[in-house]
């Protein structure tokens, strides 16, 4: 499932007070690396091209940086959100069956090594073995092999979504954003889920993925289409931690479409083309053509 699990429509658009303290330790989670100190210059660069100097997003390859992303889980999901019970992590990692089948990714704060967000993406199969996505289980209706609009075999669920809240009260006072004013630092938290999105990407093209289903609160999906991201509903509202929407969306027809809307967002998720060809500009417009006759 995904979840815009520390309601992130109302923290990225909070306004940012000079008088805000910066994160105490235990707040934020340590990633155990050093992080380089890269330069980014804000009279030469926008907010949004200075992204990748102040974050950083990596899949998690190895058992210790799956558990950094399970230790942010838990503490969005169970203790930001309270939608699970800490008493089941003992340990202070969330997870559950749907990890056996997933990729993970770890968003870091290069300026404090902070592990401040995670994303998974649920796999259709195990070892080459048919296996169940969370939507299935909250919207079966719409979402079962026989009726899903979207090939199965080729099709995974973005889900555990998750940014830590404690993050949007971080003043910078370090680091690259430092150089940053109060309205170009709004507008990097406002972009602050991309760095997940892009691990999604990749993640997908490693795996062979061409399509992402999800359930995610409509206010995280306006922000997505802000950004140039559309996804297509799949049925009506549900009920999950309050009112979520099933939708799906092609990664390849996405991808073009943020291209020709939002080339600066694509060049965020995509790594300049390093993740994914640029379109060529007849494709491009096709894709935003159909896409706007989908939704007329």
């Amino acid at each position: 499932m995904y979840h815009s699990s520390n309601r992130v429509e109302q923290c990225l658009f909070e306004e940012q007070s000079a008088s805000n303290a910066g994160l105490p330790k235990q707040d934020v989670l340590p990633v155990h690396r050093e992080m380089p100190q890269p330069s980014c210059q804000p009279a030469q660069f926008t907010a949004l091209q200075c992204y990748n100097f102040v974050f950083s997003s990596a899949i998690a390859t190895s058992p210790e940086k799956r558990d950094e992303c399970f230790r942010v889980r838990f503490q969005v999901y169970c203790i930001d959100n309270g939608f699970e019970d800490p008493a089941n992590s003992p340990d202070g990692l969330e997870h559950d069956d749907f990890d056996s089948h997933s990729v993970h990714s770890i968003l870091t704060h290069n300026a404090t090594g902070n592990a401040i967000g995670t994303v998974r993406l649920v796999l259709p199969d195990e070892d080459g073995e048919r296996r169940m996505l969370p939507m299935r289980r909250i919207a079966e209706a719409v979402a079962a092999d026989a009726v899903a609009p979207f090939p199965v075999w080729r099709t995974a669920e973005i889900s555990r979504f998750s940014i830590v809240k404690s993050f949007r009260h971080y003043t910078p006072n370090q680091g690259v954003e430092a150089q940053l004013s109060a309205e170009e630092w709004r507008k990097m938290l406002f972009h602050l889920p991309l760095g997940l999105i892009k691990s999604c990407v990749e993640m997908s093209v490693r795996q062979g993925m061409t399509h992402w289903a999800a359930v995610m609160e409509p206010a995280l999906l306006r922000l997505l289409t802000r950004l140039g991201i559309h996804f297509n509903p799949l049925g009506p509202l549900v009920e999950y931690h309050g009112r979520r929407q099933p939708c799906w969306i092609d990664l390849g027809g996405m991808l073009d479409r943020v291209h020709a809307e939002r080339p600066d967002v694509w060049d965020v998720i995509t790594e300049g083309g390093r993740l994914w060809p640029q379109p060529k500009a007849d494709t491009a417009e096709t894709t935003r053509v159909e896409a706007d006759r989908a939704t007329a």
